[in-house]
């Protein structure tokens, strides 16, 4: 996983033609940190089977979070795939544009949006070809998820490509 992981972000980082979608404003890095379940992503190889995907952030810095993703392959019960990364935040006037570095790879992750009290977000990537909606539960109410699916397709994201996650309730 952790090779398909570093290609897709190493070709994922070329290829970006314009200054990519909007990020959020007044965005707080410390507020962002927690646990996170991944609500609907656009499937990649590396994550097809993937199932009970969550996230967890935990500050290391003023500007820098770890990272550590996981996911359970074919059912909650399955094989559990994980990779660690680093999330930094590169330009202090802009905390929503973060840079994960997996290894000796990087790649751009920008927060395009959060509920008022972090509750959830997407994430997505400049490209607008990788998106993410994450929630602090398992499930996200449909309201919400409305407004992320309006707020990516907005910036011009493709949400047609996006699949929910199966979560298992803990």
């Amino acid at each position: 996983m952790r090779r398909a992981l570093i290609a897709l972000f190493a070709a994922s980082s070329f290829g970006c033609t314009d200054s990519g979608p909007a990020v959020a404003t007044n965005f707080d890095l410390a507020s962002f940190q927690g646990h996170w379940y991944e609500i609907s992503r656009v499937p990649r190889d590396y994550d097809t089977d993937c199932r009970d995907t969550v996230a967890d952030y935990e500050m290391t810095g003023a500007s820098q979070m770890q990272m550590r993703h996981s996911c359970f392959l074919g059912s909650g019960t399955g094989n559990q795939q994980e990779f660690q990364a680093v999330a930094s935040v590169e330009d202090p006037s802009v905390p929503a544009k973060l840079t994960l570095q997996i290894g000796s790879y990087s790649a751009d992750y920008w927060v395009l949006d959060t509920g008022n009290d972090y509750d959830y977000a997407v994430v997505g990537h400049p490209s607008r070809t990788m998106l993410w909606i994450l929630s602090r539960t398992p499930t996200l109410a449909d309201a919400s998820y409305s407004r992320a699916l309006t707020l990516a397709q907005n910036r011009g994201f493709d949400v047609s490509q996006l699949a929910k996650t199966p979560q298992s309730e803990p």
